[in-house]
């Protein structure tokens, strides 16, 4: 696993941590450094060895997902297309999350590779849930509890998967090899 790869999931995981932090507190600065932080680190995880996977097109429209977000925080609009934005936003976080998790899936299996997976499908959980409470908000439904809980198993998902790419790296680097599954 490349090294730009590896960082980019843990730029990736602090930006999903303080989105957390400011959902939890109420914090649309907070929030605002998250997603860019999230957009960033899934743009270097996207620069894979040159080449282009289903890997890379799900980092990609990840990063486009946290990019529509940051658009809905600066931006002036009214409430109703800013929840729009952010469901928008979301909803093509999960669908790269499941890109990418599909990639995942048919790689070769790896001690490494099943905390990967599990990893990627809360960041796919997450942002589906953040997605379902933001338009419950848009319909003037109010309860944050959706958000709250989405953001939080979105932010465990991308320390997991990235605790797992640099523990994969680690290996690979003192063995030379890809880690067995057992």
């Amino acid at each position: 696993m490349e090294q730009d790869q590896t960082f980019g999931l843990w730029v990736t995981a602090a930006g999903t941590i303080a989105s957390a932090v400011s959902i939890t507190i109420d914090n649309d600065d907070l929030d605002l450094i998250g997603n860019v932080l999230q957009a960033s680190g899934n743009g270097l995880a996207a620069n894979e060895d040159g080449t282009f996977t289903l890997r890379t097109a799900g980092s990609l429209i990840q990063a486009s997902g946290n990019t529509a977000i940051v658009y809905s925080l600066l931006a002036d609009l009214p409430e109703n297309e800013e929840l729009t934005l952010v469901i928008q936003g979301n909803l093509l976080q999960a669908l790269g999350g499941t890109i990418a998790f599909s990639e995942t899936l048919k790689g070769p299996a790896s001690r490494f590779s099943v905390y990967t997976l599990n990893g990627q499908l809360m960041e796919v959980i997450g942002n589906s849930m953040q997605a379902v409470g933001s338009g419950k908000e848009r319909r003037g439904e109010e309860d944050p509890s959706l958000n709250l809980i989405g953001s939080w198993i979105q932010a465990g998902g991308a320390v997991l998967s990235a605790l797992a790419a640099e523990a994969d790296r680690i290996h690979e680097k003192k063995t030379g090899k890809t880690p067995p599954f057992t």
